[in-house]
């Protein structure tokens, strides 16, 4: 007779998803979860979450109309300002930025305007325009540092990736709830010096700019106009439908008069860390498609609640934050992942990323802002805006950086069925604890290049080259160069 087909036993899925969470957790250590990075980097989050949060700084928040052009509006148009100009003068903005002096203009020039804006808000004297200039200044000196983080970040491989990332925003949240809690004059403090400490570890402690990033052109052959229409359907509707969500449901103005209104940021934060890292654990390949899809699921599943949950409950404002908060951390997660897996400029992809997302966000609030300034908010408006929004995230869904998606970016051919070759290369280099230079060899070696070449295309004498090839075998148990292309070939 034959066999009896073995039945899958209730709940395997969800006993094999836990095993892959526990299998990446033992390669996790205390460095990824928590380091200089992650202090650095949450300073800069926690001053974002403060300003545009609460009244510590300024008497403006987030969904409030009457205020949003003086402080949001305008440090949003400063960041996506500054962004757009590294992202078209690659070239130029890095050989600024490798100035010490100009390296710290950046933090400088957000704690003095935090200081401005604090006293604009006490001082009766000092009105338009020096709130909205202080803002924009502001918005400047934050982008310019985003940049800075997005080449921390794309150094990593994808696990220290999303492990810093969302230990970053848990950090910030709490940094968060604890200074909206203090007395006024301390809050005020706090966030004046959390610009200060961000750069302090960016640029004394990681000397991020002192490499030659920007200044080369770079050999992936990105197709910059088609990547800039992909960012936009992509990351800037994405941010707009949930921004305008969050409008609706997110009431600041009752949770400020609550003394839990920080811990609910905090709240917010670990729904998106939930959201978004479980399934990358999950997953062998650890890649963001199963974080993307997770977090359109709920996200989705936020819209249609919208009509039904009470805006100014602690549950309505809870799901406003977690869209803010899942919204900007897959922000975080796809595009480190993006630039380092495919090795794209890392200012260019971040700046029209990163603009994208702030503009889409910016028009989202704005708009819900006025619907629930001027309108009557009806049962009926309210479904119709879920609908919008809903058909928005699935449109936004499929212009994901995908691999076909990225396969027509970078002008090369759809491949059918294997992941693409950089995923190959780096899932190898994750899964047996390759440096960066032994990844970049292992990379040529699989596309057929001589030791020569090697030798021409990284700069490095073939003395060097022997002992990473040397290591590189050691580490991967092969004997030869056939061996390492195998591997490569095989790994799909």
């Amino acid at each position: 007779m034959p066999n009896k087909p073995q039945e899958q036993l209730p709940f395997s899925g969800v006993t094999e998803a836990v095993g892959g969470i526990r299998a990446h957790l033992n390669n996790v250590t205390l460095a990824d979860i928590f380091d200089r990075r992650v202090l650095g980097f949450a300073a800069i989050l926690a001053w974002q979450f403060i300003t545009f949060f609460s009244t510590s700084i300024h008497y403006s928040t987030r969904n409030d109309i009457t205020h949003f052009n003086s402080v949001m509006g305008f440090a949003s148009l400063g960041i996506i300002g500054v962004l757009l100009v590294a992202a078209l003068a690659s070239n130029g903005f890095a050989r600024c930025m490798r100035r010490r002096v100009v390296q710290w203009v950046a933090p400088v020039l957000v704690s003095a305007s935090s200081i401005l804006l604090a006293v604009i808000e006490h001082v009766d004297a000092f009105e338009q325009p020096w709130c909205s200039l202080a803002s924009t200044v502001a918005g400047v000196g934050v982008g310019v540092m985003i940049l800075g983080w997005s080449k921390v970040f794309v150094r990593m491989n994808i696990l220290q990736v999303m492990a810093k990332t969302a230990t970053s925003f848990l950090f910030s949240a709490a940094i968060f709830a604890i200074a909206v809690a203090l007395p006024l004059a301390i809050s005020i403090t706090v966030t004046v010096l959390l610009p200060i400490i961000s750069g302090f570890v960016l640029y004394q402690r990681l000397n991020i700019w002192c490499d030659e990033e920007g200044l080369t052109q770079s050999t992936t052959p990105l197709r910059a106009g088609a990547f800039s229409v992909n960012a936009v359907l992509s990351l800037g509707v994405l941010a707009w439908s949930g921004a305008f969500a969050q409008a609706l449901l997110f009431d600041p103005l009752f949770l400020i008069d609550n003394g839990s209104y920080p811990w609910f940021f905090v709240i917010g934060t670990i729904v998106a860390v939930v959201v978004i890292c479980a399934p990358m654990l999950s997953s062998d390949s650890l890649d963001f498609a199963g974080a993307y899809r997770s977090s359109v699921f709920s996200m989705g599943l936020i819209f249609l609640l919208v009509p039904i949950v009470s805006t100014g409950t602690a549950l309505a404002d809870v799901l406003g934050l977690s869209i803010y908060c899942i919204v900007l951390l897959l922000a975080w997660v796809v595009l480190a992942r993006t630039t380092s897996l495919y090795q794209l400029p890392v200012l260019f992809t971040f700046g029209i990323g990163w603009s994208a997302l702030m503009a889409g966000s910016l028009a989202g609030t704005f708009l819900g802002g006025l619907v629930r300034t001027f309108a009557d908010v009806t049962p009926r408006l309210l479904s119709v805006c879920t609908l919008v929004c809903v058909v928005l995230l699935f449109f936004a869904y499929l212009f994901l950086f995908t691999e076909k998606s990225m396969a027509r970016l970078l002008g090369g051919p759809i491949s059918q069925g294997k992941r693409p070759f950089h995923e190959r290369g780096h899932q190898i280099a994750l899964d047996y604890n390759l440096t960066k230079r032994e990844e970049e060899i292992m990379m040529l070696i699989a596309k057929g290049r001589t030791n020569a070449r090697i030798c021409e295309e990284l700069g490095v004498t073939p003395g060097t080259v022997n002992t990473h090839l040397s290591n590189l075998y050691k580490k991967l148990d092969v004997h030869d160069r056939q061996e390492v292309i195998d591997l490569v070939e095989k790994n799909d």
